[in-house]
């Protein structure tokens, strides 16, 4: 896809400030980052992990998405603090078939960077990548427990759209709702 390696090469790395005025900077997940990452994935507390859908503290898991990393379905970007990972978003896209006008956003933050805003600028950075790509909407699948993360992104403009009773079960089995959020890209902010 020429237009999204043209749009990684013009626009990343890019450092960008916090709350706070800490910088930190965004930048595609690439294959050397492989080790960075898992560090990451496993210092995130347990209750994080236990809502992802695969289990990010296996070394096997994050080897395999490295192995796999193709940005023309998959574009992670990571934002790190002198070379350490500290968030992770990805953008999962298809550019052919029935869903090829719609994405979804996967969210992961360092609990240290939240109160800063480093989610919010993580969620605006999708968004914007969505709206570069000519996606029309870009999904979000938050399990009830995660709060914090349904105001963030109602915040960020999501809507709630349905509700999946019993819809997953954490890493732990834990029988859980499903709760799919969806910004439409083409409406006007506000």
């Amino acid at each position: 896809m020429e237009k999204l390696s043209e749009l990684i090469v013009t626009k990343y790395p890019r450092d960008i400030q916090l709350g706070d005025g800490t910088q930190v900077t965004l930048r595609p997940l690439m294959k050397d980052d492989e080790q960075a990452l898992l560090t990451y994935f496993q210092k995130l507390p347990p209750e994080d992990r236990l809502c992802l859908k695969e289990d990010v503290t296996n070394p096997e898991v994050i080897k395999g998405w490295i192995f796999h990393l193709n940005y023309d379905d998959i574009l992670p970007i990571i934002a790190t603090d002198n070379g350490r990972v500290i968030g992770d978003a990805t953008l999962h896209f298809s550019p052919i078939g029935w869903n090829r006008h719609e994405g979804e956003v996967r969210l992961t933050t360092d609990p240290q960077y939240r109160v800063k805003g480093l989610g919010t600028q993580l969620i605006e950075e999708i968004i914007d990548l969505g709206r570069e790509l000519g996606l029309e909407q870009i999904s979000a699948e938050i399990p009830p427990m995660l709060d914090k993360a349904f105001y963030l992104f109602e915040k960020m403009g999501f809507k709630e759209i349905a509700v999946l009773k019993g819809f997953v079960r954490d890493l732990e089995g834990t029988e859980s709702d499903l709760v799919l959020m969806i910004k439409f890209l083409n409406e006007e902010p506000g």
